[in-house]
């Protein structure tokens, strides 16, 4: 299983590479429909536990993590943001869970599996590094095209020049 706070980094990180954007809302759509998915954790759960619903539909990477989901949740929130970015968000979530696992791609229709099994501490090592690299270098970008593009000083350090 990935961790949650990768799923939002690589979706951030993706967003950053794809849409270049120096405006908010595509970001916090992204983080936003890649944290969706595994709402089943929190919902699904207790309600199998109390015998309220059964079978593999209500697992966990079932039905929030299918492409019928993926739909449901690109359409609501292209209500609050660009619709790409939550494309790339739950894409990349579902990605990633196919790495290092499997979903159920075609739920409800299909209660297959699909996916890989690698291994997901060092799935979430590597994701995680791309990410932050990523992200980091975004900022960057974005501090140097607010200002003159002088390289670095001789001897100056990388800090004084985010400055």
């Amino acid at each position: 299983m990935v961790a949650t706070g990768v799923h939002i980094l690589l979706g951030l990180a993706l967003v950053a590479i794809v849409g270049r954007t120096g405006r908010a809302a595509p970001y916090l759509v992204a983080a936003l429909a890649a944290t969706v998915p595994d709402i089943d954790t929190f919902v699904f759960r207790p309600l199998v536990e109390f015998g309220y619903v059964g079978g593999v539909l209500w697992s966990h990477r079932a039905l929030t993590h299918s492409l019928f989901a993926g739909l449901v949740v690109i359409a609501l929130c292209a209500y609050v943001g660009p619709w790409w970015a939550a494309a790339v968000g739950f894409g990349s979530h579902v990605a990633m869970d196919l790495l290092s696992g499997g979903v159920r791609l075609f739920a409800p229709i299909d209660g297959t599996m699909y996916g890989l099994s690698l291994d997901w501490l060092m799935l979430n090592m590597l994701v995680s590094a791309f990410a932050v690299t990523v992200i980091l270098g975004g900022l960057i970008g974005m501090k140097a095209d607010s200002r003159d593009r002088s390289p670095l000083p001789p001897g100056g350090s990388v800090v004084e020049w985010l400055r």
